[in-house]
């Protein structure tokens, strides 16, 4: 997918000519705590923005394939980080004062609003290779979305001055990787798993000490996670990861947050909570099954049926403990939206989502917002759910912690963006990997319940880090991508 036009290194001087042109008339209008956007149509046509080198961009990378939508930021023209238990009030409180003295000029008449991106640790302490809840207005954010192209450039006050040169450097991460047919056409390179029979001997030993609490009546379920280390012969190059996340999951919603030296990127099929226009969704997700397909069979990423009408019984989705396991979610997620909500309603028969290789019972709550409840309020009020922690929800945050339950960087937190509207999304971020040069580490948990078996728990980690790791090794090595762009340079591709 090739970059708009005025996006082009040719086109820059006209870039300048007429983000100068609206930025002007705003000066004077906004004080140095403000913000200024400015959105540009960029006309018809579609782009994964993947030709990004996100191994040196600050950059923010979130995409729907099955539903066109592919969304980039880069940079930051404002950015709040905070951590404890007054982590989500205290960026509900920045947004808000920000949002009073944001000024957006559409000149093009996009409809679109300037947003900003957040992400967040699964426990509030956490602060292990990114901040423990980070809100970022990037300097410039790239939309395409239904065949359409948009690019909203943003800075704070202080900073509009020097803003047009700050905008057109963000853009030099753009087209410098060449991940298309290179990519397609790739076998990836060689990645050594650590195999590592100690940690695996613990994850087991977790199971049965989380059994034990739950036959003892202090708890109903805990999510116990592990993590697998691989090394890779070269450096990773992210977007040809991403590629083949999109290419392999794309019913999921797609996440990438770097900075220089580091990714965090993952496909997630489970949506936290979405707002528009007051209206709430969000996804109780939990029951996992799998079963080997033929590989010809896994063309599609996901669709969902309804349980009763579901795939054979040989998935298990409908066993007892897979129920059980689903409906302490359910009730999780119905009791926080209830007071939150004038009138909520659910999917009255759980759903089963097909995915590549795992299939899950979801329910879809749907509710209308009373006055004064937003994003961050629904976020504060759902996380964590029984899906990714446990119930009740302070008996198993004090047994993960007593435990040392290890969530590095946002896996089992959350990614998503919020507009100046106050309209947004956030998702669990689930089967993801952490990506630095030649090492990477991927990220798995289970539901453990009555019931549970610790071996099949063990195997179902498994299948869920395959995710990652199969998006891995199918992968780019970053040498290799260099040496293409070098050719390319050089006109001998």
């Amino acid at each position: 997918m090739s970059l708009p036009p005025l996006l082009e290194v040719a086109q820059r001087s006209e870039l300048r000519r007429r983000l100068n042109a609206r930025l002007s008339p705003l000066l004077a209008g906004v004080p140095a705590h403000g913000a200024i956007s400015i959105t540009l149509d960029l006309g018809y046509g579609r782009c994964d923005w993947l030709d990004t080198d996100f191994t040196s961009a600050q950059a923010f990378w979130w995409a729907r394939p099955e539903s066109d939508e592919w969304r980039l930021a880069l940079g930051q023209a404002l950015i709040v980080a905070s951590a404890g238990p007054n982590r989500f009030p205290a960026l509900r409180a920045a947004y808000a004062g920000l949002t009073a003295d944001w000024l957006h000029c559409d000149a093009d008449a996009t409809g679109l609003q300037p947003a900003a991106h957040l992400g967040f640790a699964f426990d509030d302490e956490e602060q292990e290779q990114l901040p423990n809840a980070r809100l970022v207005v990037p300097a410039v954010l790239l939309v395409s979305r239904h065949g359409r192209l948009s690019a909203t450039f943003s800075c704070s006050g202080r900073d509009s001055e020097a803003a047009v040169d700050g905008w057109v450097h963000e853009l030099s991460a753009l087209g410098r990787s060449r991940h298309g047919k290179r990519a397609e056409r790739s076998a990836g390179q060689q990645l050594l798993r650590q195999e590592n029979p100690l940690a695996d001997r613990a994850f087991i030993a977790r199971v049965r000490a989380a059994l034990a609490g739950i036959a003892a009546g202090r708890l109903q379920k805990l999510v116990i996670s592990r993590s697998v280390r691989l090394e890779a012969q070269h450096a990773i190059a992210i977007a040809p990861v991403l590629a083949a996340l999109a290419a392999r999951h794309p019913a999921c919603t797609l996440y990438a947050v770097s900075r220089p030296g580091f990714a965090f990127v993952g496909a997630t099929p489970e949506r936290l909570v979405a707002l528009s226009a007051g209206i709430a969704r969000a996804d109780a997700l939990a029951g996992t099954s799998w079963a080997a397909r033929p590989a010809a069979e896994k063309t599609s990423d996901a669709t969902t049926a309804p349980a009763a009408a579901a795939a054979p019984a040989s998935l298990r989705l409908e066993d007892d403990k897979n129920s059980r396991e689903q409906g302490h979610v359910v009730d999780a997620v119905r009791t926080a939206l209830t007071p939150l909500c004038r009138r909520l309603t659910q999917s009255q028969t759980p759903e089963v989502l097909r995915l590549r290789d795992l299939q899950h019972l979801r329910t879809v709550f749907t509710g209308e917002l009373t006055d004064d409840v937003g994003l961050f309020e629904l976020i504060a009020a759902l996380h964590p759910t029984p899906a990714v922690g446990g119930t009740p929800t302070h008996a198993a945050r004090a047994w993960l912690r007593a435990r040392r339950e290890r969530r590095a960087a946002w896996y089992s937190g959350g990614v998503g963006w919020i507009d100046a509207t106050g309209d947004g999304e956030v998702v669990v971020a689930l089967r993801c990997a952490r990506i630095a040069g030649r090492h990477a580490a991927c990220d798995a948990g289970a539901g453990i319940v009555a019931g549970s078996d610790p071996a099949q728990e063990f195997a179902e980690t498994e299948v869920k880090l395959a995710a990652a790791i199969d998006a891995l090794s199918h992968a780019e090595p970053a040498t290799a991508l260099a040496a293409d762009e070098s050719a390319a340079r050089t006109g001998t591709q």
